[in-house]
Formats: C-alpha cells, sequence, structure tokens
C-alpha cells in the first residue's frame, strides 16, 4: 500500500468511528467504553508503524471533539 492509500484508509477507520459515536450521551457509559475499546484495537493495529503518532493523534482528536459535543447537547 502506498502512502495516499495508507493514510486515506487510517483517515476512513477513524472516520467511522465519528460517525458511529457522533451524538454519544456524556452520561452513556456503556457507549463511552464500547468507544474506548473500538479505539484501543484501531490503535493497536498501528503500534510500532511509523502511522503509530497519527492514529493516536486522529484518535485523540475525534474523542476530544466527541466529548466537546456531548456535553454542549447536554446543556441545551
Amino acid at each position: 500500500m502506498n502512502f495516499k492509500e495508507q493514510y486515506f484508509a487510517i483517515w476512513q477507520q477513524v472516520w467511522g468511528l465519528h460517525k458511529k459515536y457522533f451524538g454519544i450521551s456524556a452520561d452513556d457509559e456503556q457507549k463511552w467504553q464500547q468507544l474506548d475499546k473500538e479505539c484501543e484495537q484501531l490503535h493497536g493495529q498501528y503500534k510500532n508503524t511509523p502511522q503509530q503518532k497519527f492514529v493516536e493523534s486522529l484518535l485523540l482528536s475525534v474523542i476530544a471533539e466527541l466529548e466537546r459535543e456531548s456535553k454542549h447537547e447536554q446543556r441545551d
């Protein structure tokens, strides 16, 4: 797989998590645990690879966005 294909595949996987968990409630423990598990699995796929830091950064960004949105939804 070339550079473009590798990084596009990573973007797609992380985007899939973002779509799946968008709108998650801040108090939905089960969903947050599922998200955590899926993030760990995805991170594990790229452990000790040149793409590991990229995956970590994307996952952390998506989690931060989901948390921000879940808190925003509670206030509305």
